[in-house]
């Protein structure tokens, strides 16, 4: 028998299968076995007498083998009001659930919103005039728009009309700060010698800078506030280098946060090193190095002297890596206290203006050590830029084909130690054009807390800023001479050139015997 629907949708499939199961057996039994002797075929044999006396009997005794088919319909029946009552009961209690967790949501947000309007209300107590104005302009515009007439008031900013909110939610993070300072210094009627004692250099000169970094410099203004303008920007660097003064203090002066001061030295010196490097501190022309020759030799007596080189140490605090590559045992030693540095190799012409800088070398280093790093021998000395030329260093530094250096042993001879007051006489020009660049900027006297990987723009910036100045011919005060003191060590093998000993004997002969020779030793 097939049933093609089930007529006690909330009964469950175990409770079912059994009563499909005595359903199946009624479809497999005969009619009379339930009762129902009326149906069937009419030609059924008739029991025997046997199984007819049993079936009496069990009557009698009121017991049967086989369950009546009303029984089951009033079972199921039964089940299924069960069933469906359960699923009432199980359906309203979701709905009770549900309901108590919306009526929680909708607290929430009620509480979150009277806790943030408390909050917006706090803040907006006072709206300001400039607030209303804007509201007024906007409102006029779209007015004169509406009516097809030309709108005669001025633009309407969109800075103003998009900053919603106005100068309330800026007050919760912008601090008042003054930049009386700044003002009164950017302004014409500043005096010029206060401006050069401030930064090291004229107005002229600050201008000039100012002009040369303006495209890189610049920023946009946002709808939140105005950009910080370029020249205040640039002032912010040059004034932090000149006076090696703490952040706290250059906040105060320009009226900015100390991240944002920091994050402007940065960024300036970033620019001053792509942009104005490669313009005011490049290697000579051959113009130009002929022209430094006669200068050198026409007060020094040495001819082919293309520039002078020399080393300075510039202190650092105590990197958090590679501690031991910056630790100078020299300085310690001769300080009692213990000092870490990062090193500046750099050669100047005959007026003391950087032509070739190395930076960024751990103090550790010898002079030497640096020299066999730096571009200079690398590139320019194993190109053949230097064969027609000599680079005139101190006794830190070995003779090559291209670096003079003095007389480093004992118990000279005349004719040596006229040469090396000669020589001497150069390697001045070198340590007066460091003694300068640490003098004009004071930031270089003293340890910075300038990241090791920020330390070479910083200095590169201070030496484009010392050839800036140094060009245009800007004077340094008496009161800011520094004097640059750095240990010398002499190379384990400081000739390393016997073509370039028999020149410098040559040029120590030559000296001595046409008189040119110094006679302060002798």
């Amino acid at each position: 028998m097939e049933i093609s629907a089930f007529p006690f949708p909330y009964l469950q499939d175990d409770e079912c299968s059994h009563f499909l199961g005595l359903f199946q057996d009624m479809d497999s039994s005969s009619p009379s076995d339930f009762g129902f002797e009326g149906f069937g075929n009419d030609n059924t044999k008739k029991r025997p007498r046997k199984e007819d006396e049993e079936e009496e009997a069990g009557a009698v005794n009121g017991s049967s083998n086989k369950p009546a088919f009303g029984d089951i319909l009033a079972t199921l029946l039964l089940l299924d009001e069960e069933a469906k009552h359960q699923q009432e009961q199980w359906d309203f209690e979701s709905n009770r659930d549900k309901s108590l967790l919306e009526a929680n949501h909708r607290e929430k947000l009620r509480a979150m919103d009277g806790y943030y309007n408390q909050l917006q209300g706090q803040y907006n107590t006072d709206v300001t005039p400039p607030k209303r104005a804007r509201r007024s302009a906007v409102a006029a515009v779209v007015a004169a728009v509406a009516s097809g007439e030309e709108a005669t008031a001025a633009p309407v900013q969109p800075t103003d009309i998009a900053s919603g909110s106005g100068p309330s939610h800026r007050r919760l993070w912008v601090k008042e700060r003054t930049t009386d300072w700044w003002d009164r210094v950017s302004s014409p009627d500043f005096p010029e010698e206060e401006f050069r004692r401030e930064f090291r250099m004229s107005k002229s000169t600050f201008n000039l800078i100012c002009d040369e970094l303006d495209a890189t410099v610049t920023k946009k203004n946002t709808m939140l506030r105005d950009a910080i303008p370029a020249p205040k920007r640039v002032g912010v660097c040059v004034w932090r280098l000149a006076t090696g003064a703490p952040l706290r203090h250059v906040s105060e002066r320009f009226g900015l946060g100390i991240s944002t001061c920091h994050k402007l030295v940065i960024e300036v010196c970033r620019a001053i090193y792509d942009v104005l490097m490669p313009k005011y501190l490049r290697w000579p022309s051959d113009s130009e190095i002929r022209s430094t020759k006669e200068k050198f030799e026409s007060v020094h007596k040495i001819p082919d002297v293309v520039g002078s080189i020399y080393t300075t140490h510039i202190p650092i605090i105590a990197p958090k890596v590679h501690v031991a590559a910056y630790f100078n045992k020299r300085h310690t030693e001769r300080n009692q206290k213990t000092s870490y540095s990062i090193t500046v190799q750099g050669v100047v012409n005959a007026e003391g203006i950087f032509t070739d800088v190395c930076i960024g070398n751990p103090g550790s280093l010898t002079d030497d050590q640096i020299l066999e790093k730096s571009s200079l021998a690398r590139q320019r000395a194993a190109r053949g830029m230097l064969r027609d030329g000599w680079i005139v260093g101190n006794a830190g530094f070995p003779l090559t084909d291209w670096l003079l250096v003095p007389y480093a042993r004992q118990n000279l001879t005349w004719t040596q130690h006229g040469f090396n007051e000669n020589i001497g006489g150069i390697q001045k020009i070198a340590v007066e054009a460091f003694e300068r660049l640490k003098g004009r900027w004071a930031c270089l006297q003293k340890r910075t807390e300038v990241k090791l990987q920020d330390l070479p723009y910083v200095l590169g910036a201070c030496c484009v800023l010392h050839n800036i100045c140094e060009m245009r011919n800007e004077e340094m005060a008496p009161e800011l001479k520094f004097d640059v003191f750095d240990d010398v060590t002499v190379p384990e093998t400081n000739i390393r050139s016997a073509t370039a000993s028999n020149k410098r004997d040559q040029i120590s002969h030559n000296l001595l015997h046409r008189g040119l020779a110094g006679t302060r030793t002798l």
